[in-house]
Protein backbone atom coordinates (compact mmCIF):
# COMPACT_ATOMS: atom_id res chain seq x y z
CA UNK A 1 0.00 0.00 0.00
CA UNK A 2 2.78 2.44 0.96
CA UNK A 3 4.67 1.56 -2.22
CA UNK A 4 1.61 2.32 -4.34
CA UNK A 5 1.11 5.66 -2.61
CA UNK A 6 4.77 6.52 -3.09
CA UNK A 7 4.66 5.65 -6.80
CA UNK A 8 1.41 7.60 -7.26
CA UNK A 9 3.00 10.65 -5.61
CA UNK A 10 6.14 10.25 -7.73
CA UNK A 11 4.19 9.86 -10.96
CA UNK A 12 1.74 12.72 -10.38
CA UNK A 13 4.36 15.17 -9.11
CA UNK A 14 6.62 14.32 -12.04
CA UNK A 15 3.78 14.77 -14.52
CA UNK A 16 2.80 18.13 -13.01
CA UNK A 17 6.38 19.40 -13.10
CA UNK A 18 6.93 18.26 -16.69
CA UNK A 19 3.66 19.80 -17.89
CA UNK A 20 4.57 23.16 -16.33
CA UNK A 21 8.09 22.91 -17.75
CA UNK A 22 6.81 22.11 -21.25
CA UNK A 23 4.38 25.05 -21.11
CA UNK A 24 7.13 27.41 -20.01
CA UNK A 25 9.45 26.19 -22.76
CA UNK A 26 6.65 27.03 -25.20
CA UNK A 27 6.48 30.56 -23.81
CA UNK A 28 3.32 30.18 -21.71
CA UNK A 29 3.10 32.23 -18.52
CA UNK A 30 -0.44 31.33 -17.50
CA UNK A 31 -3.05 28.67 -18.16
CA UNK A 32 -6.70 29.70 -18.26
CA UNK A 33 -9.68 27.38 -17.93
CA UNK A 34 -12.93 29.29 -17.67
CA UNK A 35 -12.75 31.43 -14.57
CA UNK A 36 -9.62 29.74 -13.34
CA UNK A 37 -6.21 31.16 -14.11
CA UNK A 38 -3.05 29.36 -13.04
CA UNK A 39 0.25 31.24 -13.11
CA UNK A 40 3.06 29.14 -14.54
CA UNK A 41 5.69 31.72 -13.72
CA UNK A 42 6.55 33.06 -10.29
CA UNK A 43 9.80 35.00 -10.74
CA UNK A 44 12.22 35.19 -7.85
CA UNK A 45 12.69 38.60 -6.27
CA UNK A 46 16.36 38.37 -7.18
CA UNK A 47 18.45 40.09 -9.80
CA UNK A 48 21.89 39.38 -11.19
CA UNK A 49 25.02 41.22 -10.10
CA UNK A 50 28.51 41.61 -11.50
CA UNK A 51 30.81 38.76 -10.58
CA UNK A 52 34.08 40.03 -9.14
CA UNK A 53 37.50 38.51 -8.60
CA UNK A 54 36.79 38.54 -4.87
CA UNK A 55 33.64 36.48 -5.44
CA UNK A 56 35.62 33.96 -7.45
CA UNK A 57 38.31 33.66 -4.79
CA UNK A 58 35.67 33.19 -2.10
CA UNK A 59 34.00 30.37 -4.08
CA UNK A 60 37.33 28.63 -4.71
CA UNK A 61 38.33 29.04 -1.06
CA UNK A 62 35.03 27.48 0.05
CA UNK A 63 35.57 24.48 -2.22
CA UNK A 64 39.21 24.17 -1.13
CA UNK A 65 38.05 24.09 2.48
CA UNK A 66 35.59 21.30 1.67
CA UNK A 67 38.37 19.31 -0.03
CA UNK A 68 40.71 19.79 2.93
CA UNK A 69 37.95 18.67 5.29
CA UNK A 70 37.22 15.51 3.26
CA UNK A 71 40.90 14.61 2.95
CA UNK A 72 41.47 15.49 6.61
CA UNK A 73 38.66 13.18 7.73
CA UNK A 74 40.11 10.38 5.62
CA UNK A 75 43.57 10.87 7.19
CA UNK A 76 41.99 10.81 10.66
CA UNK A 77 40.17 7.63 9.69
CA UNK A 78 43.46 6.08 8.52
CA UNK A 79 45.14 6.94 11.81
CA UNK A 80 42.34 5.87 14.14
CA UNK A 81 40.51 3.03 12.37
CA UNK A 82 42.92 2.17 9.57
CA UNK A 83 46.50 0.99 9.36
CA UNK A 84 48.13 4.30 10.18
CA UNK A 85 48.63 7.54 8.32
CA UNK A 86 50.52 6.87 5.08
CA UNK A 87 50.08 7.52 1.39
CA UNK A 88 49.43 3.83 0.77
CA UNK A 89 46.66 3.76 3.38
CA UNK A 90 45.21 7.06 2.15
CA UNK A 91 44.91 5.74 -1.41
CA UNK A 92 43.53 2.42 -0.15
CA UNK A 93 40.58 3.97 1.67
CA UNK A 94 39.74 6.25 -1.27
CA UNK A 95 40.04 3.66 -4.06
CA UNK A 96 36.65 2.01 -3.95
CA UNK A 97 34.40 0.70 -6.73
CA UNK A 98 34.75 2.73 -9.95
CA UNK A 99 37.82 4.63 -8.70
CA UNK A 100 39.84 1.44 -8.87
CA UNK A 101 38.79 0.87 -12.47
CA UNK A 102 39.51 4.42 -13.62
CA UNK A 103 43.06 4.08 -12.35
CA UNK A 104 43.36 0.68 -14.02
CA UNK A 105 42.28 2.19 -17.34
CA UNK A 106 44.73 5.06 -16.91
CA UNK A 107 47.58 2.62 -16.28
CA UNK A 108 46.83 -0.06 -18.86
CA UNK A 109 44.36 1.38 -21.36
CA UNK A 110 41.16 -0.24 -22.58
CA UNK A 111 42.95 -3.08 -24.34
CA UNK A 112 45.20 -3.87 -21.39
CA UNK A 113 42.83 -3.53 -18.43
CA UNK A 114 40.49 -6.50 -18.76
CA UNK A 115 38.49 -8.97 -16.74
CA UNK A 116 38.20 -12.57 -17.86
CA UNK A 117 40.00 -11.70 -21.09
CA UNK A 118 37.31 -9.18 -22.08
CA UNK A 119 37.52 -5.36 -22.08
CA UNK A 120 34.52 -5.06 -19.78
CA UNK A 121 35.58 -1.61 -18.62
CA UNK A 122 34.62 -0.02 -21.89
CA UNK A 123 31.52 0.99 -19.96
CA UNK A 124 33.63 3.74 -18.36
CA UNK A 125 33.93 6.82 -20.54
CA UNK A 126 37.49 7.69 -21.56
CA UNK A 127 38.12 11.39 -20.94
CA UNK A 128 38.86 11.06 -17.22
CA UNK A 129 41.37 8.17 -17.46
CA UNK A 130 42.98 9.84 -20.50
CA UNK A 131 43.52 13.03 -18.50
CA UNK A 132 44.92 11.04 -15.56
CA UNK A 133 47.31 9.34 -17.97
CA UNK A 134 48.30 12.74 -19.37
CA UNK A 135 49.04 14.06 -15.88
CA UNK A 136 51.15 10.99 -15.24
CA UNK A 137 53.67 12.33 -17.75
CA UNK A 138 54.75 14.82 -15.07
CA UNK A 139 53.48 13.20 -11.84
CA UNK A 140 54.71 9.63 -11.18
CA UNK A 141 51.81 8.36 -9.03
CA UNK A 142 48.53 7.57 -10.81
CA UNK A 143 46.41 7.91 -7.67
CA UNK A 144 47.89 11.34 -6.96
CA UNK A 145 47.14 12.33 -10.56
CA UNK A 146 43.52 11.30 -10.08
CA UNK A 147 43.09 13.26 -6.86
CA UNK A 148 44.77 16.35 -8.34
CA UNK A 149 42.57 16.19 -11.43
CA UNK A 150 39.39 15.79 -9.36
CA UNK A 151 40.36 18.55 -6.94
CA UNK A 152 41.23 21.05 -9.69
CA UNK A 153 38.00 20.34 -11.55
CA UNK A 154 36.04 20.77 -8.33
CA UNK A 155 37.65 24.15 -7.65
CA UNK A 156 36.86 25.23 -11.20
CA UNK A 157 33.29 23.98 -10.88
CA UNK A 158 32.72 25.99 -7.71
CA UNK A 159 34.04 29.11 -9.45
CA UNK A 160 31.75 28.60 -12.46
CA UNK A 161 28.70 27.81 -10.33
CA UNK A 162 29.23 30.95 -8.26
CA UNK A 163 29.66 33.03 -11.41
CA UNK A 164 26.62 31.59 -13.14
CA UNK A 165 24.35 31.97 -10.10
CA UNK A 166 25.66 35.44 -9.22
CA UNK A 167 25.12 36.83 -12.70
CA UNK A 168 21.63 35.32 -12.82
CA UNK A 169 20.35 35.74 -9.25
CA UNK A 170 22.81 37.90 -7.30
CA UNK A 171 25.86 37.55 -5.09
CA UNK A 172 24.10 35.99 -2.10
CA UNK A 173 22.56 33.29 -4.27
CA UNK A 174 25.95 32.63 -5.85
CA UNK A 175 27.73 31.99 -2.57
CA UNK A 176 24.84 30.00 -1.11
CA UNK A 177 24.85 27.82 -4.23
CA UNK A 178 28.49 26.94 -3.62
CA UNK A 179 27.70 26.28 0.04
CA UNK A 180 24.92 23.83 -0.86
CA UNK A 181 27.10 22.18 -3.51
CA UNK A 182 29.92 21.55 -1.03
CA UNK A 183 27.57 20.44 1.76
CA UNK A 184 25.51 18.05 -0.40
CA UNK A 185 25.63 14.60 1.28
CA UNK A 186 27.52 12.93 -1.59
CA UNK A 187 29.82 15.81 -2.54
CA UNK A 188 32.84 14.00 -1.13
CA UNK A 189 32.91 12.12 -4.44
CA UNK A 190 34.26 15.34 -5.98
CA UNK A 191 37.46 14.64 -4.01
CA UNK A 192 37.65 11.01 -5.13
CA UNK A 193 39.04 9.46 -8.29
CA UNK A 194 35.69 9.63 -10.06
CA UNK A 195 34.37 11.55 -13.06
CA UNK A 196 31.95 13.68 -11.03
CA UNK A 197 34.15 16.76 -10.71
CA UNK A 198 35.25 16.65 -14.36
CA UNK A 199 31.71 16.22 -15.66
CA UNK A 200 30.42 18.97 -13.38
CA UNK A 201 33.09 21.38 -14.62
CA UNK A 202 32.39 20.64 -18.29
CA UNK A 203 28.60 20.72 -17.97
CA UNK A 204 28.73 23.98 -16.00
CA UNK A 205 31.06 25.50 -18.57
CA UNK A 206 28.81 24.36 -21.42
CA UNK A 207 25.68 25.64 -19.68
CA UNK A 208 27.33 29.00 -18.98
CA UNK A 209 28.32 29.30 -22.64
CA UNK A 210 24.76 28.42 -23.67
CA UNK A 211 23.33 31.13 -21.40
CA UNK A 212 25.78 33.63 -22.93
CA UNK A 213 24.91 32.36 -26.45
CA UNK A 214 28.54 31.45 -27.12
CA UNK A 215 27.62 28.38 -29.14
CA UNK A 216 31.09 27.43 -30.47
CA UNK A 217 32.42 27.25 -26.90
CA UNK A 218 29.27 25.42 -25.79
CA UNK A 219 29.74 22.89 -28.58
CA UNK A 220 33.34 22.18 -27.60
CA UNK A 221 32.62 21.83 -23.89
CA UNK A 222 29.50 19.78 -24.60
CA UNK A 223 31.50 17.37 -26.74
CA UNK A 224 34.04 16.94 -23.93
CA UNK A 225 31.21 16.42 -21.42
CA UNK A 226 29.77 13.72 -23.69
CA UNK A 227 33.20 12.09 -23.73
CA UNK A 228 33.18 11.89 -19.94
CA UNK A 229 29.60 10.70 -19.42
CA UNK A 230 26.72 9.67 -21.67
CA UNK A 231 24.41 12.36 -20.29
CA UNK A 232 26.75 15.05 -21.62
CA UNK A 233 25.26 14.85 -25.10
CA UNK A 234 21.89 15.96 -23.67
CA UNK A 235 23.35 19.42 -23.16
CA UNK A 236 22.54 19.81 -26.86
CA UNK A 237 18.84 19.69 -25.93
CA UNK A 238 19.38 22.52 -23.43
CA UNK A 239 21.22 24.53 -26.09
CA UNK A 240 18.42 23.95 -28.59
CA UNK A 241 15.78 24.99 -26.04
CA UNK A 242 17.70 28.20 -25.30
CA UNK A 243 18.05 28.87 -29.02
CA UNK A 244 14.31 28.38 -29.64
CA UNK A 245 13.33 30.63 -26.75
CA UNK A 246 15.64 33.48 -27.76
CA UNK A 247 15.90 33.26 -31.57
CA UNK A 248 12.31 32.15 -32.36
CA UNK A 249 13.09 29.96 -35.39
CA UNK A 250 9.39 29.20 -36.03
CA UNK A 251 8.72 32.89 -36.41
CA UNK A 252 11.62 33.19 -38.81
CA UNK A 253 10.29 30.24 -40.77
CA UNK A 254 6.78 31.73 -41.00
CA UNK A 255 8.26 35.08 -42.07
CA UNK A 256 10.47 33.29 -44.60
CA UNK A 257 13.57 34.75 -43.06
CA UNK A 258 15.81 32.29 -44.89
CA UNK A 259 18.95 34.34 -44.34
CA UNK A 260 18.41 34.35 -40.58
CA UNK A 261 17.73 30.62 -40.52
CA UNK A 262 20.83 29.91 -42.63
CA UNK A 263 22.93 32.06 -40.30
CA UNK A 264 21.51 30.23 -37.28
CA UNK A 265 22.27 26.86 -38.87
CA UNK A 266 25.95 27.67 -39.28
CA UNK A 267 26.52 29.81 -36.20
CA UNK A 268 24.38 27.92 -33.66
CA UNK A 269 22.81 24.63 -34.73
CA UNK A 270 26.04 23.26 -36.16
CA UNK A 271 27.76 23.73 -32.81
CA UNK A 272 24.92 22.01 -31.00
CA UNK A 273 25.39 19.04 -33.29
CA UNK A 274 29.13 19.23 -32.56
CA UNK A 275 28.37 18.02 -29.02
CA UNK A 276 27.51 14.64 -30.51
CA UNK A 277 31.14 14.17 -31.54
CA UNK A 278 31.99 13.26 -27.96
CA UNK A 279 29.53 10.39 -28.07
CA UNK A 280 30.72 9.37 -31.54
CA UNK A 281 34.31 9.30 -30.28
CA UNK A 282 33.24 6.98 -27.46
CA UNK A 283 31.44 4.68 -29.91
CA UNK A 284 34.57 4.77 -32.06
CA UNK A 285 36.61 3.63 -29.07
CA UNK A 286 34.25 0.68 -28.62
CA UNK A 287 34.64 -0.20 -32.28
CA UNK A 288 38.43 0.07 -32.18
CA UNK A 289 38.67 -2.27 -29.18
CA UNK A 290 35.93 -4.82 -29.95
CA UNK A 291 34.72 -4.20 -33.52
CA UNK A 292 31.27 -3.25 -32.17
CA UNK A 293 30.48 0.44 -31.44
CA UNK A 294 27.72 -0.55 -29.00
CA UNK A 295 29.58 -3.30 -27.14
CA UNK A 296 29.47 -1.24 -23.91
CA UNK A 297 25.70 -1.88 -23.74
CA UNK A 298 26.35 -5.63 -23.64
CA UNK A 299 28.98 -5.25 -20.91
CA UNK A 300 26.72 -2.97 -18.88
CA UNK A 301 23.98 -5.58 -18.97
CA UNK A 302 26.17 -8.65 -18.35
CA UNK A 303 28.67 -7.32 -15.81
CA UNK A 304 26.78 -4.55 -14.02
CA UNK A 305 23.16 -5.64 -14.72
CA UNK A 306 22.59 -2.12 -15.93
CA UNK A 307 20.27 -0.71 -18.54
CA UNK A 308 17.45 1.77 -19.00
CA UNK A 309 14.06 1.43 -17.32
CA UNK A 310 11.05 3.63 -16.63
CA UNK A 311 11.82 5.63 -13.51
CA UNK A 312 8.79 4.36 -11.56
CA UNK A 313 10.04 0.79 -12.03
CA UNK A 314 13.47 1.85 -10.73
CA UNK A 315 11.85 3.52 -7.74
CA UNK A 316 9.94 0.31 -7.00
CA UNK A 317 13.25 -1.58 -7.06
CA UNK A 318 14.77 0.91 -4.64
CA UNK A 319 11.76 0.51 -2.35
CA UNK A 320 11.99 -3.30 -2.41
CA UNK A 321 15.73 -3.14 -1.80
CA UNK A 322 15.12 -0.92 1.23
CA UNK A 323 12.40 -3.17 2.66
CA UNK A 324 14.10 -6.50 1.87
CA UNK A 325 17.91 -6.12 1.62
CA UNK A 326 20.07 -9.13 0.87
CA UNK A 327 20.96 -11.23 3.95
CA UNK A 328 24.20 -10.00 5.48
CA UNK A 329 23.88 -6.64 3.73
CA UNK A 330 21.12 -5.09 5.79
CA UNK A 331 23.16 -1.89 6.18
CA UNK A 332 22.68 -1.17 2.46
CA UNK A 333 19.13 -0.11 3.25
CA UNK A 334 20.63 2.89 5.04
CA UNK A 335 23.68 3.56 2.84
CA UNK A 336 22.13 3.06 -0.60
CA UNK A 337 18.45 2.22 -1.08
CA UNK A 338 16.84 4.36 1.61
CA UNK A 339 18.87 7.53 0.99
CA UNK A 340 18.14 7.36 -2.74
CA UNK A 341 14.40 7.12 -2.11
CA UNK A 342 14.50 10.14 0.19
CA UNK A 343 16.68 11.99 -2.31
CA UNK A 344 14.14 11.46 -5.10
CA UNK A 345 11.35 12.95 -2.99
CA UNK A 346 13.66 15.83 -2.08
CA UNK A 347 14.53 16.41 -5.76
CA UNK A 348 10.86 16.38 -6.77
CA UNK A 349 9.89 18.90 -4.10
CA UNK A 350 12.50 21.35 -5.34
CA UNK A 351 11.76 20.61 -8.97
CA UNK A 352 8.17 21.69 -8.31
CA UNK A 353 9.49 24.73 -6.45
CA UNK A 354 11.97 25.72 -9.15
CA UNK A 355 9.97 24.98 -12.28
CA UNK A 356 7.99 28.23 -11.94
CA UNK A 357 10.83 30.34 -10.57
CA UNK A 358 13.97 29.52 -12.53
CA UNK A 359 14.49 30.11 -16.26
CA UNK A 360 13.08 27.09 -18.16
CA UNK A 361 16.48 25.90 -19.41
CA UNK A 362 17.66 25.58 -15.81
CA UNK A 363 14.77 23.32 -14.83
CA UNK A 364 15.00 21.44 -18.13
CA UNK A 365 18.57 20.40 -17.36
CA UNK A 366 17.69 19.62 -13.74
CA UNK A 367 14.72 17.47 -14.79
CA UNK A 368 16.88 15.61 -17.33
CA UNK A 369 19.45 14.87 -14.61
CA UNK A 370 16.88 13.62 -12.13
CA UNK A 371 14.79 11.42 -14.41
CA UNK A 372 17.69 10.06 -16.43
CA UNK A 373 19.63 9.03 -13.34
CA UNK A 374 16.55 7.45 -11.77
CA UNK A 375 15.74 5.52 -14.95
CA UNK A 376 18.34 2.79 -14.49
CA UNK A 377 17.57 -0.89 -14.14
CA UNK A 378 20.19 -1.14 -11.37
CA UNK A 379 19.88 2.23 -9.58
CA UNK A 380 22.96 2.12 -7.36
CA UNK A 381 24.55 5.55 -7.59
CA UNK A 382 21.78 8.12 -7.91
CA UNK A 383 23.08 10.12 -4.96
CA UNK A 384 26.47 10.52 -6.61
CA UNK A 385 25.01 11.29 -10.02
CA UNK A 386 22.64 13.95 -8.69
CA UNK A 387 25.67 15.77 -7.25
CA UNK A 388 26.28 16.98 -10.82
CA UNK A 389 22.75 18.38 -11.17
CA UNK A 390 23.99 21.91 -10.48
CA UNK A 391 20.57 23.65 -10.71
CA UNK A 392 19.66 21.90 -7.44
CA UNK A 393 22.04 23.91 -5.19
CA UNK A 394 20.92 27.07 -7.00
CA UNK A 395 17.26 26.25 -6.30
CA UNK A 396 18.14 25.54 -2.65
CA UNK A 397 20.02 28.83 -2.44
CA UNK A 398 17.11 30.78 -3.92
CA UNK A 399 14.67 29.13 -1.52
CA UNK A 400 16.93 29.82 1.47
CA UNK A 401 17.40 33.55 0.88
CA UNK A 402 13.90 34.30 2.12
CA UNK A 403 14.12 31.70 4.90
CA UNK A 404 17.66 31.84 6.31
CA UNK A 405 16.93 29.61 9.33
CA UNK A 406 15.63 26.85 7.09
CA UNK A 407 18.68 27.28 4.88
CA UNK A 408 21.09 26.97 7.80
CA UNK A 409 19.25 23.91 9.10
CA UNK A 410 19.43 22.28 5.68
CA UNK A 411 23.15 23.06 5.34
CA UNK A 412 23.80 21.58 8.77
CA UNK A 413 21.78 18.47 7.93
CA UNK A 414 23.62 18.08 4.65
CA UNK A 415 26.97 18.39 6.41
CA UNK A 416 26.14 15.76 9.01
CA UNK A 417 24.89 13.36 6.33
CA UNK A 418 27.97 13.93 4.19
CA UNK A 419 30.25 13.14 7.12
CA UNK A 420 28.28 9.96 7.82
CA UNK A 421 28.32 8.76 4.22
CA UNK A 422 32.02 9.60 3.86
CA UNK A 423 32.86 7.41 6.86
CA UNK A 424 30.75 4.58 5.41
CA UNK A 425 32.58 4.98 2.09
CA UNK A 426 36.04 4.95 3.70
CA UNK A 427 35.04 1.84 5.67
CA UNK A 428 34.17 0.03 2.43
CA UNK A 429 30.44 0.02 2.99
CA UNK A 430 28.20 0.27 -0.03
CA UNK A 431 28.19 3.97 -0.89
CA UNK A 432 28.89 4.40 -4.58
Amino acid sequence: MLLKLFLIFSGLSSLAALIILAARLLGKDTVEAGRFRVALQKPLALSGENFTTRDGLAAVAWAAGALCLAYGVSLLYCGVLGNGVSWAEFTRVWQKYDAFHYLGLARQGYQGYMEGGRPLFLVFFPLYPWLVRLLHLVIPDYALCGHILSALCYLGSSYLLARLATEEFGRKAGMLSVAFLTAYPFSFFFAAVYTESLFLLLSLGCFYAIRKHKYPLAGLLGALAALSRMQGVLLAAVAFAEYCMTEHPIRKLLNRNWRGLWRDAWAKLLWMAFMGLGTLAYLGLNYAVTGDPFRFLVYQRERWFQGSEFFLISLAKLWNGFISPAPGYEYISYTTWGPQLVLFVFCMIFLLYGVRRLPPTWTLYYAVCVFLNYSLSNPLSCGRYIACAFPLPVILAAASIGKPRSGRFLLLTFGVLQGTFLLFYLAGKHVC
